[in-house]
């Protein structure tokens, strides 16, 4: 029996001890391939630069090139060493299982009959040379292990190797084109890694005075600024401090960081991100979301009224964010200079893709829903890496994730039929969901006093209550927003429809405080600023309420253009995506 097992146990670690030889063998002949000396297009770049000493933009692609090669190379240097103990390991397992294999056959005393049904231990040709072959394989791998560990131990051996490079250029000499040649790799790196541990992740203070994505702080619908305009004409020009055409259409709103402000645009031929000072109106720079590694060639189609760039951007105040219809995404930073991009994969969505971003520390969160997979994935701020990837039961949602806080930390909260569901926002891990909506959902989250409340036309407007184990506390279908989120503050809960109706809930009960009918519908969500409820129809007249448990109506300012867009707050000042143009409200 002990034979047995032995001669089992024997025969499988020398396959795997093959097996894992050959894959170290293969891994050494891919890190020859990454080797940072070998990166051509890196040397090019180089080149490039000692013609042109001063272009910034050049300097940054060096920089994120030669940290890429590097981040590679050094993985797949870890998994050489890793192999090579599992290597070790065994070629251990192996050695006592033969020697104990070995030993129990030394005692059988019925040899004739070993000799006819143990072949492999007899037939000593045959065992020679699968020994001899195994252990050439071995050697092999732990001669390359070795020379890749010596070769490679640290950046000064590596800026030593690569030093061939620049023997033949004369570079300009200052500090900054220091950093991008090949022969200061190591305070290239040390600089790259310092620009981004420099980058200070914003508190809740900034946040809330600032519109960092879709809906504003948390993506609420609560803006903490005060003096909010209530009266202006756009056709006049009264109160409109400015007004813009933007090279693109597009239905994604304003997002608002500090003296900057966000929009994107998108065609079938070309995605543009627009940066515009917030207090002049001036286009800052406009750049295209191109040259993106598994972009489609061809757009997908969506209706017209949502189009290629439906989704907001989001900001944390150092870097933009922005998705396209086509699953391009894409970062750059406030001088509008590239920092990642990637393609999520073509949407198969009947409508197009419309769920806007959202940040929590250093993890943009994607709601991606396909017809074949519902998602929510947390790429790292930094350099557009999948943190994690959550695939959610249930259908396909066009609605935007909001951020709730409980107690110390934090849930992102989605819609889609039939669940409303919360997610850790660092790790992805589903934290609960509840069973309540049906529908093709559009309407976002809104959150109060620790209820969430989530609502779809055709289905039903129900309000979860927080707790250990979340549960329902009450549900309701007289009034159910189609396409506009609600939005609640206290004990106030807002609710508009696509056909003109306005309702205003009680949070705690249900109970219908008020509700009005205006003559034309709502895609727009809204927004409480000031004690007051702005909220603006398809028509472009904001219709602006008092939060009360009565219905106040204070003004009915017009635009005097058509939106679809959710306004963005500032101190003083509205912002406003019409059909045509930008404007921006005093």
């Amino acid at each position: 029996m002990i034979k047995a097992i032995a001669k089992t146990i024997t025969i499988v670690s020398l396959a795997f001890i093959v097996i894992v030889s050959v894959i170290l063998i293969l891994n050494y002949i891919r890190l020859q391939s990454v080797s940072p000396e070998s990166n051509k297009v890196v040397e090019h770049l180089i080149i490039k630069l000692s013609e042109n000493s001063e272009d910034e933009q050049l300097k940054t692609q060096i920089r994120s090139l030669d940290l890429i090669t590097r981040k590679a190379f050094f993985s797949t240097h870890t998994q050489l060493k890793a192999g090579a103990l599992l290597l070790l390991s065994g070629v251990i397992i192996f050695l006592l299982s033969f020697k104990i294999f070995h030993s129990f056959s030394l005692k059988n005393n019925d040899h004739s009959k070993e000799i006819k049904t143990d072949y492999w231990l007899t037939k000593s040709k045959e065992r020679f040379w699968i020994f001899f072959i195994s252990g050439l394989f071995v050697c092999s791998a732990f001669l390359l292990m070795f020379l890749s560990g010596s070769a490679y131990t640290d950046f000064k051996t590596l800026a030593e190797i690569s030093n061939h490079t620049q023997k033949n250029q004369e570079i300009k000499k200052d500090s900054s084109i220091k950093i991008a040649t090949t022969d200061t790799i190591q305070p290239l790196i040390e600089d790259t890694i310092k620009e981004t541990a420099a980058l200070p992740l914003p508190d809740e203070n900034a946040i809330s005075s600032n519109w960092p994505n879709f809906r504003g702080p948390n993506g609420l619908g609560i803006s903490y600024h005060k003096n909010i305009p209530t009266d202006w004409d756009g056709k006049s020009g009264k109160n409109i401090l400015w007004k813009i055409a933007l090279p693109l259409h597009g239905y994604n709103s304003p997002v608002i960081w500090g003296d900057y402000l966000f929009v994107t645009g998108a065609n079938a031929n070309k995605r543009e991100v627009y940066c515009i000072n917030r207090h002049s109106g001036k286009l800052l720079w406009a750049k295209a979301a191109d040259n993106i590694p598994g972009s489609p060639a061809a757009a997908p189609k969506v209706t017209e009224d949502t189009g290629l760039a439906a989704s907001s951007v989001a900001t944390d105040g150092k870097q933009v964010y922005a998705i396209f219809g086509n699953g391009d995404i894409i970062c750059f930073d406030f001088k509008g200079t590239r920092i990642w991009a990637k393609n999520l994969g073509v949407p198969n969505n009947h409508y197009g893709h419309s769920s806007s971003l959202i940040l929590y520390s250093q993890r943009l969160i994607v709601q991606y829903d396909h017809n074949k997979a519902r998602n929510i994935i947390g790429l790292d701020t930094k350099d557009g890496e999948v943190r994690w990837n959550t695939t959610r039961p249930g259908k396909i949602s066009w609605s935007s994730p909001s951020m709730i806080k409980k107690g110390s930390s934090y849930q992102v909260v989605v819609n889609n039929e039939p669940f409303v569901a919360a997610y850790n926002p660092e790790n992805g891990k589903e934290l609960w969901k509840i069973e309540c909506l049906s529908g093709e959902i559009g309407p976002s989250p809104a959150y109060a006093n620790g209820i969430i409340f989530a609502v779809n036309e055709y289905a039903k407007l129900a309000a979860i209550q927080l707790e250990n184990s979340p549960k329902i506390l009450w549900e309701n279908n007289d009034f159910l927003s189609e396409v506009a989120s609600p939005v609640a503050m206290g004990e106030y809960l807002i609710v508009p429809t696509s056909s003109g109706e306005v309702a205003c809930y009680n949070t705690k009960d249900g109970t219908i405080f008020w509700q009005h009918e205006f003559d034309i519908g709502f895609y727009s969500s809204p927004i409480i600023a000031d004690g007051k409820i702005y909220l603006i129809n398809r028509d472009g007249v904001m219709h602006i309420m008092k939060l009360d448990k009565i219905f106040n109506l204070i003004s009915e300012p017009k635009l005097g253009e058509k939106t679809d867009c959710t306004p963005a707050f500032a101190k003083e000042r509205i912002y406003i995506r019409g059909q045509n143009n930008l404007y921006c409200i005093k």
